[in-house]
């Protein structure tokens, strides 16, 4: 499966999607989420860009656990932000919280525009890494942050060795099983396994022009959360 296919195949699962992150993953991502928004330090009244918004899980935990003044969803699945839709209705969050369909690669906002810019578990499903922090480093106002919630390649030891042969034999099945779309379940082990490791997504955000940079190891580093903060300097825009 292609990269350039990923929003046909979220759209595929997307009726099972948040039941089986959170079935699969024991309600940990949860709590890695949670983490993202209270790390982000958003202030009262400040505007957020969550990019490959899914269903909206994190932009509705941005308007639960902060008081923005705005929180903007994107996301290139139709059928994942329809889904989103539904849960803001329900929350009564629709004032706080708009879900748009867009790609993080060709973000269609002016530079300077968010005060913090979030991606949940998309980053690894970008055809190119470096455009997309680019991308979200451009629209960010100088001084803003940058929160990076994604997983990493199966860590060293027993535990690694685990949890590979969790994510290569048990989720294919249960994940294919529950949602329809082994395939998918496939493509998720296989983009766990060829991500970047620590180091080189801190290279990735420097690169781009974030400094302050923190990377936060989360449940034995199965993932990471990341955090930079755009440079201030005169004319810097993210790359």
């Amino acid at each position: 499966m292609r990269k350039s296919d990923t929003p046909e195949m979220f759209s595929e699962i997307a009726p099972r999607y948040d039941f089986l992150n959170h079935f699969l993953s024991l309600n940990v991502d949860r709590r890695w989420r949670r983490l993202l928004v209270e790390e982000s330090a958003l202030e009262c009244g400040g505007k957020v860009l969550d990019t490959c918004t899914g269903t909206g899980d994190i932009a509705i935990d941005f308007a639960r656990r902060s008081r923005p003044g705005e929180v903007i969803g994107i996301d290139r699945s139709v059928e994942m932000l329809r889904i989103g839709t539904r849960k803001l209705n329900k929350a009564k969050l629709t004032n706080t919280v708009k879900l748009l369909e867009g790609d993080v690669l060709d973000l269609p906002f002016p530079e300077n525009t968010f005060d913090v810019v979030s991606i949940g578990f998309g980053l690894r499903n970008l055809p190119d890494y470096p455009k997309g922090i680019s991308e979200m480093a451009r629209v960010l106002v100088p001084g803003g942050r940058l929160m990076i919630l994604e997983f990493a390649p199966p860590p060293t030891g027993i535990f690694g060795r685990g949890y590979r042969l969790y994510l290569e034999r048990l989720l294919p099945v249960a994940g294919g099983l529950i949602s329809g779309s082994r395939a998918a379940y496939r493509y998720l082990c296989n983009s766990i396994n060829d991500f970047l490791a620590e180091d080189a997504v801190a290279g990735l955000m420097k690169s781009a022009g974030f400094e302050r940079f923190s990377a936060r190891r989360l449940t034995g580093g199965i993932a990471f959360l990341y955090r930079g903060v755009k440079s201030q300097g005169e004319g810097m825009h993210g790359g």
